[in-house]
């Protein structure tokens, strides 16, 4: 049997070529030495080209839809020494098509030869599944928020209603107007109604912009009002002149949203839902390398309901776990919740115990 010494250059390019990730080294001069079929495959090119070439013909945006300027490339950070972490990039494609792909650049000198090993996988079916399952868990939880609006509608229907019943026997044009101006604030509740749930449903935006957390905290308190039983307290700890924090805002707000429903959900016999934010040291996040990211914004929701069991916990985060009668949850609430705070560089942390509540920690960096 052959030891791997005794290989051709050939017989190791078919090795490289028949792996499942796309592999490319490239020189000090931002020359393509070597490419492997998968990464020819991936990128739509059919033979190696210089890294101004490939950049030249391919948009490159980060997780947060940021395009990446051609001299802060990872890998030409790489090749100037620098220490690059494996990063999330979106590449647009010459014909259009996108890929998500998770790379990773490799300073070496091996034998005299000197330069970058670039890996990246391709994970454009694992983010468009799980954007999926994003829009399942928002329509479930649009369809929860839909049902506790119907108690408000039909209270503004029984005021229109007894109104202008009352109002077709008055004769007293002052009572009238009175009855009308009833009605009027009846109409402007059902439309501010409407309009929260549209602005809900609506499509999210492509764009990041700087949000205020707690702006993003009010709104979701005000689009749950109508869930909140007699039984359950709401407690809001605000931080005041909190940094804003760069995001899809309707992400976040659903983000908010699931943990909510999820305490409601935990409260049946009623119970106390405190929303808390303040401001943090880098430092004082335990998950992963922080020491990029002076501050964090953090954002807590806790409640006092049934707690989750420690056998649970490992697999809460689970799609489609879930621990609720059927019918009554498809389990997508914290799986969608930890992917929006992962895809904004965040953390979550959940502290539970059985019969005396759950408490989720949220981590959003600061841009510096």
């Amino acid at each position: 049997m052959r030891s791997l010494r005794d290989l051709g250059s050939e017989t190791f390019k078919s090795i490289l070529d028949s792996v499942g990730v796309a592999l490319a080294v490239i020189d000090h001069e931002g020359r393509c030495v070597f490419t492997n079929q998968t990464a020819l495959n991936m990128f739509g090119v059919t033979e190696n080209l210089s890294f101004t070439e490939w950049r030249r013909a391919h948009k490159v945006q980060d997780s947060q839809g940021r395009e990446i300027p051609a001299e802060q490339a990872p890998l030409l950070r790489a090749l100037a020494g620098e220490e690059v972490e494996p990063c999330d990039v979106r590449v647009t494609l010459p014909d259009g098509r996108i890929k998500w792909l998770h790379s990773a650049a490799f300073p070496f000198s091996v034998l005299g030869l000197s330069g970058v090993l670039a890996v990246c996988a391709d994970e454009t079916e694992q983010v468009e599944l799980r954007r999926a399952m994003e829009q399942a868990q928002r329509m479930a939880a649009f369809g929860v928020l839909a049902g506790g609006l119907v108690h408000d509608f039909n209270n503004i229907l029984s005021v229109l209603s007894g109104n202008i019943a009352l109002a077709q026997n008055d004769e007293d044009v002052q009572q009238i107007r009175a009855r009308l101006q009833q009605m009027a604030v009846a109409l402007d509740k059902g439309a501010a109604l409407v309009a929260r749930l549209m602005q809900y449903s609506h499509k999210e935006g492509t764009q990041l912009r700087p949000v205020q957390i707690n702006e993003a905290v009010n709104a979701v308190l005000e689009l749950t009002r109508p869930l909140l039983k007699d039984q359950v307290r709401v407690k809001t700890k605000l931080s005041r002149r909190l940094p804003a924090v760069q995001a899809y805002s309707s992400q976040l707000e659903q983000m908010l949203l699931n943990l909510i429903l999820n305490a409601l959900d935990a409260m049946p016999e009623g119970g106390e839902l405190t929303l808390s934010t303040g401001l943090v040291a880098g430092d004082a996040v335990s998950e992963g390398k922080n020491e990029k990211k002076n501050q964090f914004v953090l954002i807590t929701v806790a409640d006092t309901g049934i707690g989750i069991a420690e056998h649970l916990r490992v697999r809460m985060f689970d799609p489609f776990f879930t621990t609720k009668p059927g019918g009554k949850g498809v389990g997508l609430g914290l799986s969608s919740a930890r992917s929006i705070v992962r895809q904004h560089n965040g953390h979550i942390k959940v502290h539970s115990t059985p019969g005396a509540g759950t408490k989720f920690s949220i981590y959003l960096p600061v841009q510096r």
